[in-house]
């Protein structure tokens, strides 16, 4: 989690910086673009890396295949998104994706160099040096992106950025990990992982879908502005949710070991998810009465428009954090088909709801998403619920401290907010008033509400810090 945070907190100076430098419709184009290239390259994988990692062993042969498998269909997108291109900006109406979808492409041939180390690194649970590689992409994408920026290239600056960032990420790997590409093509062990593969790519597919299908709506049916504003706004769900899902490697293989004592998992799900709330919920409540101001001074005035969608999304946010443990405790009791259908119902909600809602705005899109989200964690408790007997009084039980540590933080950002609002303070002042108050709160609330559930949490979180804190002194 360390090494996330590190990797986040530099992904998010890029991007408010870059923000600033840059216009929505920039962000947007980019954004249409990556749509394509994102799905494309969960077909070039076709899960051969996972299908190294999940096989107890591998031989050569089974590398040399991932390899030149991943190689063989990196050649045939990369071919098959240049010569759609034009199709692709016709159906968004934005030709100024042709050029940028011919370009960005070029990622289809690297990544099939990353493929085989950091599957290896990945059965070797070294996690050290995937971070190194991760931090020096980072580095790159800030590098290159803001100074072409700053340079004037607009949009083409995010494309850099993206071109360098996988550049030296799959150089990173391949140099600290030694790893030489065979240079004798072999499909030998090709059959031995292809089984595998095919069943993770159409997960990873159903997955992109049900989190980018809103994505295509606001492109085809508004334009790069809308898309590039709401995906920022959508950033508001993104950080505070890889953030939760950091720590989401640990819930399933420790629910696994628990799968045949149920009293024990509900006991260890409600104090996760409990804790998480307690983090998240209060954080999140703040950020919302706060937007007015936060995100124009933050991110640039451009940014405006996306203000109340941000709002709106970082309630999305709420249940994406607490989905997190509930997703495990769903794999670590075989109940995936159950999960299968839940999502796939997820995806056409989203689909359906973005397809109607967006020639009203998005706002509009936002609201359909956030009601799809309700819906699906609605779906995902009653599925907890039948795995493990956790019903609607245990996660009363649950929510109720964070619930009430997030009222009492609400309360307290908005009368602040509104007190400064009144007293014409400037945005900036307006701002840490709103903030720092509502924090102290929380902070002071937590502490001292007497319940028992809050009380293990914050247990969980201090023995969690003296973790992190070990692995600083590690590092």
């Amino acid at each position: 989690m360390l090494s996330k945070g590190i990797n986040m907190a530099l992904q998010m100076a890029t991007t408010i910086i870059l923000a600033r430098l840059l216009m929505p419709a920039d962000f947007g184009i980019l954004a249409m673009a990556t749509m394509v290239t994102g799905l494309a390259l969960i077909f070039q994988d076709l899960g051969l890396g996972q299908a190294l990692v999940q096989r107890k062993a591998i031989r050569r042969e089974h590398t040399s295949s991932a390899f030149w498998g991943t190689l063989v269909m990196a050649l045939l997108l990369y071919a098959g998104v240049f010569l759609s291109a034009p199709l692709v900006a016709d159906y968004f109406s934005e030709p100024r994706m042709v050029p940028v979808l011919k370009l960005i492409a070029l990622i289809f041939l690297l990544s099939p160099f990353a493929v085989v180390p950091r599957a290896l690194l990945q059965r070797e649970l070294d996690f050290k040096t995937p971070f190194f590689a991760g931090l020096a992409s980072s580095i790159a994408y800030g590098s290159v992106g803001i100074t072409m920026a700053l340079l004037g290239y607009g949009y083409w600056a995010l494309v850099g950025g993206a071109l360098a960032s996988g550049l030296v990420a799959t150089s990173a790997l391949c140099i600290l990990t030694r790893y030489l590409p065979p240079l004798v093509p072999s499909f030998r062990g090709i059959k031995d992982l292809y089984g595998f593969g095919v069943g993770i790519t159409g997960i990873a597919i159903g997955h992109y879908i049900a989190e980018k299908i809103d994505y295509f709506a606001i492109g085809r049916r508004l334009d790069s502005n809308a898309l590039g504003l709401y995906t920022h706004a959508y950033s508001f769900v993104t950080y505070p949710a890889l953030l939760a899902g950091s720590i989401a490697p640990i819930f399933f293989p420790a629910f696994s070991k628990m799968q045949d004592d149920h009293p024990r998992m509900q006991n260890a799900y409600g104090r996760v998810t409990t804790l998480l709330a307690i983090i998240f919920f209060p954080a999140l409540a703040i950020a919302i009465i706060s937007a007015p101001e936060l995100i124009p001074t933050v991110f640039g005035e451009q940014w405006r428009p996306a203000v109340v969608p941000a709002q709106i999304m970082v309630m999305i946010g709420m249940f994406k954090i607490v989905s997190t443990p509930a997703s495990a405790v769903i794999k670590a009791t075989a109940h995936v088909y159950g999960s299968a259908w839940r999502q796939f119902l997820y995806g056409a909600l989203i689909g359906t709801g973005a397809w109607f809602a967006a020639p009203h705005g998005i706002v509009a899109v936002a609201v359909a998403v956030a009601c799809a989200n309700v819906v699906h964690y609605l779906l995902i408790g009653h599925l907890v619920w039948v795995a493990i007997d956790f019903g609607i009084a245990d996660y009363g039980r649950v929510f109720r401290g964070p619930v009430i540590v997030t009222i009492a933080t609400v309360s307290v950002a908005i009368a602040c907010r509104y007190g400064s609002v009144v007293a014409d303070h400037g945005a900036v002042v307006t701002l840490l008033l709103t903030i720092i108050p509502a924090a102290l709160t929380a902070l002071l609330l937590a502490r001292v509400l007497p319940l028992r559930e809050v009380e293990c949490a914050l247990d969980e979180l201090r023995g969690f810090s003296r973790q992190c804190l070990g692995a600083v002194r590690f590092w």
